[in-house]
């Protein structure tokens, strides 16, 4: 492979660079009313994102006690994606500055990926919608290689495909995921997201945190920077 030498910085993407908890938890509550079965908190929905589609529907299934036992996951699951991929940028809306960040990237040289464990054209229907699809050089989502976060594939199927060096790239998320998925393809390192979703604690097990995503730049460039 003919390795270019741009750096890289991949963004994951719910609770990162886009605030989309308002589409999911409408279509969580639209899957449990289908269903018959009462609605669930706001915060609820949160706790089981980071993992994809599929693990948040079982998620909340499975937290609906004996009523949804009996339902078939995979249907469920079906008619969740359903519901949510044509409406996924309804409510939806990039972090302040998430534009801002972008385009500071770009100008510095920098190729962009989005690597997130949501379905891939759920994923670029969002950023087409909020009109940020086109500051990315590749968008990757859960379906899009082998496996997902935290598996390396995810990662390295984005670098491999950009032709880009892992000790260059540097991955910025708000889930363990991001975290372990950057560390198990051995890259620069990573960024928690304190202003996402996940919880404050997981920051310790990253390279840097940022209290917010304009933050994102100036840390990104110094982690390259360190590195040969």
């Amino acid at each position: 492979m003919n390795i270019k030498p741009y750096p890289l910085i991949v963004f994951d993407m719910d609770g990162t660079l886009i605030d989309s908890l308002p589409d999911i938890d409408r279509s969580c509550q639209t899957l449990l009313k289908s269903y018959g079965l009462p609605p669930i908190s706001t915060q609820s929905v949160r706790s089981t994102l980071g993992d994809g589609i599929k693990v948040t529907v079982e998620k909340i299934l499975d937290n609906a006690g004996k009523e949804a036992s009996f339902i078939d996951r995979n249907e469920a699951i079906e008619r969740f994606v359903k519901d949510y991929v044509p409406h996924a940028a309804d409510l939806s809306k990039p972090f302040e500055g998430a534009e801002e960040v972008l385009i500071k990237f770009k100008k510095n040289g920098w190729k962009i990926a989005l690597c997130s464990n949501k379905i891939t054209q759920a994923a670029k229907n969002i950023l087409e919608k909020l009109n940020l699809q086109s500051y990315f050089d590749f968008i990757a989502g859960g379906d899009c290689f082998a496996d997902k976060k935290p598996y390396p594939v995810h990662l390295l199927g984005i670098i491999n495909y950009l032709q880009v060096s892992p000790t260059k790239t540097v991955m910025v998320g708000d889930h363990l995921n991001d975290i372990l998925v950057a560390r198990n393809a051995h890259i620069t390192g990573s960024i928690f997201a304190e202003w996402g979703y996940g919880d404050l604690c997981i920051g310790k097990e990253a390279t840097m945190r940022a209290r917010s995503i304009k933050d994102v730049p100036i840390i990104a460039e110094k982690m390259i920077d360190k590195k040969p």
